[in-house]
């Protein structure tokens, strides 16, 4: 049986220098979904972005082919910490990349919900992750949406486990702004053997989520060996889950409407992530 092509799939892209830059360099690379760090990733971001910084960007997505439009958010956001400075502070990061991500008429803005180092118990840190988002939802008068990805479990770390972002988006209310996010290689470290039990996985996500509320599919291969706990990413093909097992993830009918974004270590260039996104078109046929 032929490998059918996912309708939609790109990688991260750069913008730096500019917004637009994110879709220059789509086009340099002939996708039509890309993710991209609309601010620092690693510094707060509580002020609102400039009104008319999407002009450019919107302008230069005409006719560029590029469909869908992800942000990640940035790597400080922790929804159940005990700090409120910076609880308030992941919130007014969240309202803001909801508010830009809704002028550049992007997807979602994907992101991790934090730990549960301060919390007495799990149910505590999912209860107050759940409450924060509708919050934050609540104060975003626009049609931006969250989308909670997994994690690769280092930890206290929330969302190691597909039931943990279950929990919490059973306690939130506006249920049609927030989605899920799976990454090949967080899954992999979490323990879910996507090598040897790939359709039981599928299955999990059919029960815990529905095929409807997987809005984004980061795929990686993995540096670190199945349950290992640690974030590390590798190109495609060349870690420890391999090619046939994340073309077979890739070409799955049951993730054919959901798009795809490669982040593996190719992506720090044009040239190199080029080459990653060939081995993606090379899975079809």
């Amino acid at each position: 049986m032929s490998n059918k092509l996912p309708q939609f799939y790109g990688c991260h892209v750069s913008a730096a220098g500019g917004l637009e830059n994110a879709i220059r360099n789509a086009k340099a690379l002939g996708i039509n979904t890309i993710q991209l760090h609309a601010c620092p990733p690693q510094r707060w971001n509580t002020k609102p972005f400039a009104a008319g910084v999407e002009d450019t960007f919107l302008a230069e997505r005409k006719g560029s082919g590029v469909e869908k439009v992800f942000f990640h958010g940035i790597y400080l956001i922790n929804l159940a910490t005990g700090n409120p400075s910076q609880l308030e502070m992941a919130k007014l990061s969240l309202e803001h990349s909801l508010d830009l991500i809704s002028r550049m008429n992007g997807e979602g803005v994907i992101f991790h919900v934090g730990s549960n180092k301060d919390q007495p118990d799990e149910r505590s840190g999912f209860a107050q992750a759940a409450k924060t988002i509708n919050a934050v939802l609540e104060r975003s008068e626009n049609s931006g949406r969250l989308i909670l990805e997994v994690a690769a479990g280092s930890g206290s770390i929330i969302g190691d486990r597909l039931e943990e972002l279950k929990w919490i988006y059973e306690g939130v209310e506006a249920k049609d702004r927030v989605g899920f996010g799976l990454d090949s290689q967080h899954l992999w470290a979490s323990g879910y053997d996507l090598v040897n039990e790939c359709d039981e996985f599928i299955s999990l996500v059919k029960k815990h989520f529905g095929l409807d509320k997987v809005w984004s599919f980061h795929l990686n291969d993995s540096k670190t060996e199945l349950g290992s706990k640690k974030d590390r990413h590798e190109n495609i093909g060349d870690g420890l889950i391999g090619y046939e097992a994340i073309q077979y993830l890739f070409t799955h009918p049951a993730f054919h409407e959901v798009p795809f974004i490669l982040e593996t270590p190719a992506m720090k260039d044009l040239e190199s992530a080029a080459v990653e996104v060939e081995k993606l078109r090379g899975m079809g046929g």
